[in-house]
């Protein structure tokens, strides 16, 4: 395996200034004999006279996309040492319109232009002096456009690769591309002899070009058979010695002292992620902290933040390290390991100084100050109690022996137990969800804002009643003033109101919410605190992530699906709607094959509390649903089947649960859909 200057940190040094220039002077003699010291050969390409431009810049991607490639497969280089460059949609859409207009006005585009200036052309220097005085503008204006890069306009997509969006392999793309590259250069070919700037090739010439696409495709389709002799496969962990340098600083970890005062101090874009498992942070956990449990970690690393500072955890260093490691290596720069994990905060920050070690009396007293604040922010608050069931039962988690105790599942419900000891958490924030606005005016949990679930849906493709778009539910999170950090619990009087927020928080891709078991009802029969007082949240701008929304599908996906015998359509409406015996649309039944299991089955009766998980998890076995069961779960417009699809997914561990837009609505309004009753 080969270090890269990026690797090795070297990228801003004399070296990488060397190699640059080095690297520089040969693309541009190769630019130079290509003709791009000539504006009219580069404009040509607009009057389809002259293609150089478009076959030198696609062989040069296509040389260094293969190169590349085989340098992989062969373990000569570690994707990781690699720097990839983020994807702002905003600037570098209007960046790109600038630059085309430029270079359609001028003949050249920086690079060529200094070409031409090696070549004595006076028109590349005076583009060239445009460039600077544009870079100087840029750098004077920056404050005006710079939403463009933070997101705030036109979105921040991280580092985006075509082949995910595409769904495919890096070695399918590369293939897909080969195969336009060849027909694109056969038909630059014929454009040019067409419009009389490139004479008619003689057949030697012909040959040449035939042997060069046939070697170029010969090269793709091996790197299908190429294996690596040092690598096994994309683990979580990589080796590689790019970032040693920094953990020999100490640039890679923050103490637990220094956390703790930034915890305490509510600092801004700070995310603690917990890498344990779910019943090590339900037993305790920091504050704001959002558990990704290290087994499944690399398949959550899209939802991390580029921005604000993250700070991974577990109980001691190694997995936190590994986690650091490979998140490094993906292009995060704003990672850190907390030193010696949670057992190294709970000897530094919440062991008393009498048990730490002797002290002089000025230092133990300032040691002890500290300690009892420290204890009364982390340790003064009640964690999620652990054990067995009749033990949770005993702590008033359940007072029923139907229902489900919160614990047993995972960091997505709560309970009001909970909640009662960390209303006072910063980074706590709750949502009100119930129907009718006076009750929360009247009477709420102290600190709750208020959202009615009709604020989040919307009208889409003619479709009423649709949950709205992830931008639009990003600017409502953000009058809200949740932040992306924030452990968002909703609550509600109806489960179903409650599940259809948490459906939109996982839409723009917030990673720590939950829903509080058994709602306002169960908060207020417990003799818990509410209040009239209703607080005025700070507008925050809040950026949905790129891509979270997995588990959403349209009718037609559905369609897709009939008749595969594997894909289980789940219908979450009451009985006689599945039946056709009622209707509120415009046809009544429901899609062939469906199953059906109303949504209201899965709560004890009256009481607005889950079942006890071996209930439910015997109940869908029933209609032939198991863990590994591919699930579309649907309903009328998608509301109640957001109850099911949370019990599915966050409660019950099913592994392919997808939710359908529009659900039975939008069915039914087409009479090309098929219907059964």
């Amino acid at each position: 395996m080969n270090d890269t200057l990026y690797s090795l940190s070297l990228l801003g040094t004399h070296i990488g200034l060397v190699v640059a220039g080095v690297v520089g002077f040969f693309f541009g003699s190769f630019l130079e004999r290509a003709g791009f010291g000539s504006s009219r050969k580069l404009t040509g390409i607009f009057y389809f006279r002259d293609m150089a431009v478009h076959k030198v810049m696609f062989s040069a991607v296509l040389t260094a996309m293969v190169g590349y490639q085989y340098f992989v497969a062969l373990g000569w280089i570690d994707p990781a040492n690699v720097y990839p460059l983020e994807t702002y949609w905003g600037a570098q859409i209007l960046g790109g319109l600038i630059f085309g207009v430029g270079f359609v006005m001028g003949g050249w585009c920086p690079g060529t232009a200094f070409v031409g200036l090696a070549s004595a052309k006076w028109d590349a220097l005076v583009f060239l002096v445009g460039a600077g005085a544009g870079s100087i503008l840029f750098n004077e204006i920056f404050h005006a456009i710079e939403p463009l890069y933070t997101g705030q306009v036109g979105g921040y997509a991280g580092l985006a690769y075509l082949p995910d969006a595409l769904h495919m392999s890096p070695k399918a793309f590369v293939l897909m591309l080969s195969i336009f590259a060849v027909l694109s250069f056969a038909g630059c070919t014929r454009l040019e002899q067409r419009r009389g700037e490139m004479p008619v090739i003689g057949p030697v010439m012909i040959r040449r070009h035939k042997w060069a696409a046939a070697t170029l495709m010969v090269l793709v389709v091996a790197l299908f058979f190429v294996r690596s002799p040092t690598r096994g496969g994309e683990g979580l962990v990589r080796g590689g010695s790019g970032f040693l340098h920094e953990i020999a600083m100490g640039e890679d970890h923050v103490d637990p002292i220094e956390l703790a005062e930034r915890v305490m101090a509510g600092e801004r874009d700070l995310l603690l992620v917990d890498l344990r498992p779910p019943s090590d942070f339900a037993g305790f956990h920091l504050p704001g902290a959002v558990n990704l449990p290290f087994e499944g970690l690399a398949q959550n690393l899209s939802r991390l933040p580029a921005e604000g500072k993250i700070v991974l955890y577990s109980n001691g260093t190694t997995h936190a390290a590994q986690a650091w490691l490979e998140l490094r290596h993906r292009g995060w720069s704003n990672v850190w390991v907390l030193t010696d994990g949670i057992l190294g905060f709970w000897r530094q920050c919440l062991t008393p100084p009498s048990m730490a070690g002797p002290a002089d009396p000025a230092r133990a007293r300032a040691e002890l100050s500290a300690f009892a604040a420290r204890k009364a922010y982390f340790l003064d608050r009640k964690p999620m109690p652990t054990g067995s069931v009749e033990e949770k039962a005993a702590h008033g988690l359940t007072g029923d022996a139907e229902a489900m105790v919160e614990p047993e599942c995972c960091g997505h419900l709560v309970s009001t137990e909970w909640l009662a000891f960390n209303l006072d958490v910063p980074t706590v924030k709750i949502i009100d969800t119930r129907e009718d606005g006076p009750m929360y005016s009247t009477s709420h949990i102290p600190g709750a804002l208020y959202l009615n679930v009709e604020n989040i849906r919307t009208t889409v493709e003619g479709v009423h009643s649709m949950l709205a778009p992830a931008d639009q539910l990003a600017a409502t999170f953000g009058r809200l003033g949740i932040r992306r950090k924030d452990t968002v619990v909703i609550y509600d009087n109806r489960l179903r109101d409650a599940t259809y927020v948490a459906l939109a928080l996982e839409r723009v891709g917030h990673e720590s919410y939950a829903v509080l078991h058994g709602g306002f009802k169960k908060w207020v029969e417990e003799g818990r605190a509410v209040t009239s007082e209703i607080p005025k949240p700070t507008p925050v701008k809040y950026k949905p992530v790129r891509g979270a929304d997995r588990f959403t599908v349209d009718i037609d996906m559905v369609k897709s699906t009939l008749g595969d015998g594997k894909t289980i359509i789940l219908d979450t409406r009451p009985r006689e709607y599945y039946l056709g015996e009622k209707s509120d649309e415009a046809r009544a039944g429901h899609i062939p094959g469906a199953v059906n299991r109303p949504y209201s089955e899965d709560l004890v009766e009256g009481k607005g509390l889950w079942k006890r998980k071996e209930i439910l998890v015997e109940d869908y076995r029933g209609l032939g649903i198991e863990k590994e069961s591919p699930i579309i779960v649907h309903c009328r417009t998608g509301h109640q089947a957001s109850q099911t699809y949370f019990l599915l997914k966050h409660l019950l561990g099913m592994r392919d649960v997808r939710w359908v837009a529009g659900s039975w609505t939008a069915w039914a309004a087409r009479s090309d859909l098929p219907i059964e009753k």
